[in-house]
């Protein structure tokens, strides 16, 4: 496979998150506690409420990529652009539920650090995963999806 079959992702996209959660963990457990500064039952409707938008993001994403027959995994070639469902909400529907599933093992482990770790994640999804998603869509599709970055936004 040449480097114009595929994305040039610089890591596999969950790892970017994963790896956040673990510092934020290790911080937490050897260095300083440092818990969410709301009532516990305040955290959880947060959770309960977040927790289904990260999995119908992930549902409605993987159900393009089967129905599709892609893979979601950035380094294998794209064959479709899709432009329905959620993907009429945000161009990037996973990046956004790691985004979200993140804060619900926030206030599951009642870390702060795993919050304060949510802008480091976007700037390394945007920069490592997303802008080199987002060359080879424009050299493979071209002006149709020039036209999708127009009216779709990137997060939300």
């Amino acid at each position: 496979m040449n480097q114009k079959d595929h994305a040039q992702v610089k890591t596999i996209p969950p790892l970017i998150p994963l790896v956040f959660i673990v510092i934020a963990w290790l911080l937490d457990k050897y260095v300083y506690v440092w818990p969410i500064p709301l009532a516990l039952n305040i955290q959880m409707i947060i959770a309960y409420i977040i927790m289904p938008i990260a999995a119908l993001l992930f549902i409605m994403s993987l159900y393009f990529f089967i129905s599709s027959k892609q893979n979601p995994e950035p380094h294998t070639p794209t064959n479709a652009l899709y432009t329905g469902g959620v993907f009429r909400i945000t161009r990037n529907p996973i990046y956004l539920g790691f985004l979200l599933a993140q804060i619900v093992v926030a206030i599951k482990l009642n870390n702060l650090y795993v919050i304060l770790t949510l802008p480091f994640v976007g700037y390394f999804l945007n920069n490592w995963v997303i802008k080199p998603e987002e060359v080879y869509l424009e050299k493979l599709f071209g002006q149709e999806y020039l036209d999708y970055k127009q009216k779709v936004r990137r997060w939300l």
